[in-house]
Order: structure tokens, then sequence, then C-alpha cells
């Protein structure tokens, strides 16, 4: 059981997560102010401090947690047959993707504000550690051709991220996108 100080502490991260999602993705990196964020927290700038050290670890914090959301979407499709659970994760990451808060800190800002090299390394963990465990269940069941993942999972995350952006500038193209990354993902399928 957690101490009412662990409490107090996480939901003092909470707060100032979701405050610097919503600015951070509403705003930008370098719109965005530690004392506006902390304000919306209900917080001091000092507890900020004390709890990321800086603007770029609070950043860093909110980046991390969209990527776990993300990864989280693609969890919820239950489908036995893993091709569908597939498709319908792919069509389901492009709308997520597509919202303007994660195009924001995790197209525009992410790769620039922690860095290339670093931005990497969290993609890695996330995206694509779970894309590449997918698609080597696909590989390893005969649904896919024996691509290199170290290859496919990037090919595959970059349509991803272009789909996204195309459907984020213009919401009219989510059925088309949805219906692009099917084509894409047919051409890999074993038939």
């Amino acid at each position: 059981m957690k101490s009412l100080r662990e409490t107090h502490t996480d939901a003092t991260i909470d707060a100032l997560l979701r405050a610097g999602r919503r600015q951070f993705g509403a705003q930008g990196y370098d719109a965005v102010s530690l004392e506006a964020i902390g304000a919306e927290a209900r917080v001091t700038t000092g507890a900020v401090y004390h709890h990321f050290k800086s603007k770029k670890g609070l950043f860093l914090g909110v980046a991390e947690a969209v990527e776990r959301e993300l990864l989280a979407v693609a969890a919820t499709i239950k489908d036995p047959d893993p091709w569908e659970r597939t498709q319908k994760a792919f069509c389901k990451l492009i709308e997520a993707c597509a919202a303007s808060d994660v195009q924001q800190i995790v197209f525009l800002d992410a790769p620039r504000v922690i860095g290339p090299e670093a931005w990497r390394a969290i993609e890695m963990k996330y995206a694509f550690g779970g894309m590449s465990s997918v698609l080597a269940q696909l590989v390893e069941a005969r649904v896919l051709h024996p691509y290199a993942i170290a290859l496919l999972a990037p090919v595959l995350l970059a349509v991803l991220a272009e789909a996204s952006r195309a459907v984020s500038a213009n919401p009219a193209l989510t059925q088309e996108a949805s219906s692009l990354m099917m084509r894409v993902l047919a051409a890999l399928r074993r038939d």
C-alpha cells in the first residue's frame, strides 16, 4: 500500500504530465512555459523542477507517455486471427497518430527537442518494439513473407507516420489512408 506522500507524488506527476501534454500538444514545445504548465497542474514551478528537472525532462515524460498510449491502442484490438488483429490495429493507429497533439509531440517536436538519437532509442522501445513483436509473430506464423524485421518494422512505421500526417492535415483522407495501409500490408502477405 502506498503512503500518503507517494500517492501525492503520483498525483502531482500525473497532473504535470496531463497539463504538459495538453500544452505541448496545442502550442508546441517552444511556445510553452513551465510556469503555465505548473499553473494548469495547480503546482509550483519548483514542483516541476523537482519531478522532471527541466522543461526538456517534462517533455520527455510526456512524449514517452504518448508512446505508451499508442502502444496500448494496438493492444486493445481483440481478434483471434493475428492477421485481422494487425489490420485493425493499423487502422486504429492511423487515427490515433493523426490526433493534433500526437502529431505535434511525437512527429514534430520530439526528434528535435530530445535529439534524433535519444528519440530513436525511445521509438525502438515503444513503436519499433511493438511493431517488431507483431511482425515477428506474423512471419513465424508464415502469414507474412520472411523479410528481415529490422527492415520491415521501420518501413511500416514510416508508412503509418506519413498516413497519419496526411489524415491529420485532412481528416477526409481517413478511409483512404486505412485502405492504403491495408494494401501495403496485403502486399507483404504470403498467399
